[in-house]
């Protein structure tokens, strides 16, 4: 009796705790999302309602004023999120295949100085980018391409030091006798790569593109240094070029940041089953 009210004991403590931390993340999430929701309902509301007390989360009188402002001025917004559409597609593009490739290359190829040349392309994430802000300006002033989108979406095709080492990772969790027995079959490593490889990483895939979509979503940096036509701004520049332009009109700068957030969180949403996913869902098993 004694041993069976013990482990009725540690089995209530065990649920217990489970539920206290079940409450404390659901809290802290509820919490993280109020800023969000408060957000939203400001930017349907008139500028004499925003910061009304107690706070109205369902406006009274909804309009739709500050989202029609975005698409009047000079350059209308929808433009600004094209062109940040445009960016960040073509640089996961990049991302995707120069990533991959080169952490399929350094796990899974046996090359002389593989280890040593990885070693190098992530010693250069100890560089500071202000470091090479003034080098890559006059490189890509020489080039001609200042005030251009290229220069946002080109070193996507050299692949960041961090998703080849995320990719890398991946790779190597992969069986050895995964690649042989392909290889015994004729398959050479283009076809091991795209056939076998990529599908068995999924989950890393889906990390790699979604982490490196919210940098290049977010950047603000880059478009600053390189961009000088308003027609060519990105959203995050536009935003706040947008902001110090209405000033006081809080309605219709947090309608330009609802329309900023929205595709992270629906590309979050897709996404999200991935994230979850072992590494590995195939393989040889003996």
């Amino acid at each position: 009796m004694n041993g069976q009210t013990a482990k009725k004991h540690a089995k209530a403590i065990r649920i217990t705790k489970k539920t206290l931390l079940s409450i404390l993340i659901w809290a802290g999430g509820i919490i993280m999302v109020f800023p969000f929701l408060w957000m939203v309902s400001a930017s349907f509301k008139g500028i004499n309602e925003v910061f009304n007390f107690p706070i109205e989360w369902i406006p009274k009188n909804p309009t739709l004023k500050g989202y029609e402002l975005l698409l009047k001025g000079d350059v209308p917004f929808i433009t600004y999120f094209l062109n940040s559409v445009k960016i960040a597609l073509i640089s996961l593009i990049g991302t995707f295949f120069a990533c991959t490739m080169a952490g399929y290359a350094y796990a899974k190829i046996d090359f002389k100085g593989r280890d040593k040349l990885f070693l190098l392309k992530l010693m250069t994430t100890m560089i500071p980018s202000l470091v090479t802000i003034l080098p890559t300006y006059l490189l890509y002033s020489k080039m001609h391409l200042v005030n251009t989108h290229a220069a946002l979406w080109l070193p996507a095709f050299f692949g960041g030091a961090f998703g080849v080492f995320i990719m890398r990772q991946a790779f190597m969790s992969l069986p050895r006798d995964l690649m042989e027995a392909a290889k015994i079959d004729g398959a050479g490593h283009p076809r091991i790569y795209w056939s076998i490889a990529l599908p068995n990483v999924k989950a890393s895939v889906a990390t790699l593109i979604f982490m490196y979509f919210i940098w290049t979503w977010n950047d603000y940096e880059k478009p600053l240094l390189f961009l000088r036509s308003k027609e060519l701004f990105t959203l995050p520049f536009a935003v706040k070029f947008f902001a110090d332009e209405q000033m006081q009109n809080y309605p219709a700068i947090m309608a330009a940041n609802v329309c900023m957030l929205l595709p992270i969180i629906i590309f979050f949403f897709a996404c999200q089953k991935y994230f979850v996913q072992s590494l590995v869902t195939s393989g040889v098993k003996g």
